[in-house]
């Protein structure tokens, strides 16, 4: 085996000076693997020691020592190619190369004597030529393994930030260990005097861009918040939201509501709460739910009430200040309650000579009620009365023994108007299956202490979570 080393010594005719050449040749060093035989027609065994390739030039230079034969010229073959000589000597031979020369590995063959060479090696290097342009941007590579767990960071405060979060949010926390809060918050004591303490968390809707009138934008919500789901079956899913009012002072402070809301302001002035029941598979939730502690009230309004569909109670009444003593007490009349949606419309009427009377009732009063009932009773005279005609085209017909009597009526007539027909009271109804064996009020029947069925169908939250 024979390792050629070496750099070249002269230049070959023909052939640029060396400081010419170093931009354009491809320096390759053959590097001999095997040496096969020797020929007896060379004095002694030829040895390569160099072999440069000048690739703009098409030609070889191969140095060495005992290159040539005892006569004549030297044979040079590349992989049996026979190659065309520009010049030699017993140390270095100019041979064309082939047309096409691809990198690999060649026989080189100088006289009888064969070589396993490799082409190309990688010559010194040049000197750097100009930085080029810059290309265009590659295409994003795929997102890359998430790496370790950095060290834990510290913020200055007060603290205050913005970012672009790129439809994320700009400040994201998981808590791992179970139970505890993410985020708690804790608000400034306030100062001495009628003063409020500080908000423990301040959220703040971002303002809406409609653009134009024609497209109405919203602003963001101050706070959202979205419960856990329920883990398993019959596991509850979380509040939203949930608050607990402060416990007022030991005098006379009031503690605090669990939830203060207040509309927003402008042209339409917002809602203080907006409740929808969540959509259930079996039962849809309930907008709002409320339970009064002891015997306060479950709702307080102040102001007209409105509802768009039934109400059901278990009793009703009016509460006034009493007429005669309103600064002391008050004053309660119960409702008058029916099986039926039944109107009561009544009035006095006087007969005249000939002891008729007709009653005129509104104009819609045959297009709202139907079934109509009548009750008479004259007064300050003892008279008979009857109704002389029933209601048609708005009126009824009294008629009296004697003339002049003033008469005192009544009459009922049952609703019969489209949501009456749509919505009719059933007076007697089976509960559930889940609610039989329970009470709307148990206590009234031997079972004080068990759940009524509104706190089995709404069971109060669990304890305020862990800060």
């Amino acid at each position: 085996m024979i390792r050629t080393e070496g750099t070249q010594t002269s230049t070959p005719a023909g052939f640029a000076p060396a400081g010419k050449l170093k931009a354009s040749r491809l320096a390759v060093v053959l590097a001999t693997l095997s040496l096969f035989a020797s020929s007896t027609a060379f004095g002694q065994t030829p040895v390569v020691l160099n072999a440069i390739v000048y690739p703009t030039v098409k030609e070889m230079l191969i140095t060495g020592v005992n290159l040539l034969p005892t006569s004549g010229a030297p044979a040079v073959y590349l992989d049996g190619s026979l190659l065309t000589l520009v010049s030699y000597t017993s140390t270095q031979i100019i041979a064309n190369l082939p047309a096409v020369l691809v990198a690999g590995s060649f026989r080189l063959t100088v006289g009888t004597g064969v070589f396993v060479v490799t082409y190309p090696a990688i010559g010194p290097v040049g000197p750097a030529g100009p930085t080029g342009p810059t290309g265009a941007t590659g295409a994003t590579g795929p997102q890359g393994p998430t790496g370790p767990q950095g060290p834990a960071g510290t913020i200055t405060l007060p603290f205050s930030g913005s970012a672009d979060g790129n439809k994320n949010p700009v400040f994201n926390i998981i808590n791992t260990a179970p139970e505890y809060s993410a985020i708690a918050g804790q608000g400034g004591q306030a100062l001495f005097g009628a003063y409020y303490g500080g908000t423990g968390i301040a959220g703040f809707g971002g303002t809406s861009d409609g653009g134009v009138a024609s497209q109405y934008g919203t602003g963001g919500y101050g706070v959202y918040g979205v419960g856990g789901t329920g883990g398993s079956e019959n596991d509850a899913g979380g509040s939203g939201v949930s608050g607990v009012g402060g416990t007022g002072g030991s005098n006379a402070g009031h503690s605090g509501a669990g939830v203060t809301a207040t509309g927003g302001g402008g042209r339409i002035g917002g809602d203080g709460i907006d409740a929808y029941g969540g959509s259930g598979s079996v039962d849809g939730g309930a907008g709002i739910v409320a339970a009064g502690a002891g015997d306060a009230f479950a709702g307080y309004f102040e102001g007209n009430v409105y509802v768009i569909g039934s109400l059901s109670k278990s009793s009703g009444s009016f509460q006034i200040d009493h007429p005669l003593d309103p600064a002391n007490k008050y004053l309660y009349h119960s409702f008058v309650e029916s099986p039926d949606m039944k109107n009561i419309y009544d009035g006095t009427v006087v007969t005249d000579g000939s002891g008729t009377a007709i009653v005129s009732m509104p104009a819609w009063f045959e297009a709202l009620n139907s079934d109509f009932r009548y009750q008479l009773t004259v007064i300050g005279q003892f008279a008979q009365a009857i109704v002389g005609s029933e209601i048609t085209n708005g009126s009824f017909t009294i008629k009296t023994s004697k003339p002049g009597v003033k008469v005192s009526w009544q009459v009922t007539g049952i609703r019969q108007d489209a949501w009456a027909n749509a919505h009719r009271i059933q007076v007697e109804v089976d509960k559930a299956p889940g609610d039989q064996g329970h009470y709307i009020h148990p206590e009234l029947f031997g079972h004080e202490g068990e759940a009524n069925i509104a706190e089995i169908h709404h069971p109060r939250p669990p304890a305020p979570p862990k800060q």
